[in-house]
């Protein structure tokens, strides 16, 4: 399976399982030192209201690192190593890492306090995007393949002139892995590979379960900081927007909110 017919299969799974996404949420780059191509698209969620002022999305990325093996026939690349043989030994099937990153981010210049962090300690601890996410393979209970992972949560925050740090977003990053057919001439084992259809359906089933965990979460955090009461001495958190000169008000351009 080569780049153009991984990325059509996956696309094709993430819009038959509800991951929507147009023709401008898809980046595809192209690395000039090595050719190496990168793809990624945006895709949203149906987020209840519940989630305001937050805007739950996710980012699923993935590069050909294997670019070699997907171009050529398994014969033909054992034959470039090894050399001729009568008997060509076994190789693993391919497989590749597939990463989404969950965004949850308050519109463009709106900040909220930071909340308290017994709060965050809590909800982190609630959060239910780990099961979604964490795979692992075992043999006689142990692991021996690790299909799926995340990170931390990552929060991201703006400081105030005055010391005062605030929240502008939240994320996790996670991937998953998924095996593809090899490319044989012989027939026999060509036709033996499972179609990658069933599991790029899976994969893109369990992205979309955890983009409905991470929507239920943020909901949840956006509740509670919605009804939590102001920690003593707190301040209202004003927007960062900056401040236009004098000589940009000159201008005959659209309006700038300041």
């Amino acid at each position: 399976m080569r780049y153009d017919e991984f990325r059509d299969e996956l696309e094709a799974a993430l819009q038959r399982n509800s991951l929507h996404f147009h023709s401008l949420q898809r980046v595809e780059t192209i690395e000039l030192a090595n050719t190496v191509q990168h793809w990624k698209v945006y895709a949203d969620g149906a987020a209840p209201p519940s989630t305001e002022p937050f805007r739950v999305s996710a980012e699923i990325a993935w590069s050909p690192f294997d670019a070699a093996r997907s171009y050529a026939r398994e014969e033909d690349l054992l034959t470039e190593l090894i050399g001729r043989k009568k008997r060509l030994p076994r190789t693993e099937r391919r497989w590749k890492r597939v990463d989404l990153r969950l965004h949850a981010s308050l519109p463009y210049g709106s900040t909220t306090a930071m909340p308290a962090p017994q709060l965050f300690g809590a909800w982190t601890a609630s959060e239910k995007v780990h099961g979604a996410f964490a795979e692992v393979e075992e043999k006689e209970g142990r692991i021996v393949a690790v299909l799926g992972a995340h990170e931390d949560v990552d929060v991201q925050a703006h400081c105030q002139p005055d010391g005062v740090i605030s929240l502008k977003g939240l994320a996790i990053s996670g991937f998953r892995i998924v095996h593809l057919p090899r490319v044989w001439d012989d027939p026999e084992r060509r036709k033996a590979e499972k179609d990658p259809h069933a599991e790029l359906d899976r994969l893109a089933r369990t992205f979309k379960a955890s983009l409905d965990e991470w929507t239920k979460s943020v909901s949840e955090l956006a509740t509670w900081i919605r009804y939590a009461p102001p920690a003593a001495g707190a301040k209202p958190v004003e927007p960062w927007f900056e401040e236009l000169r004098e000589d940009d008000d000159k201008d005959s351009g659209p309006e700038t909110i300041n």
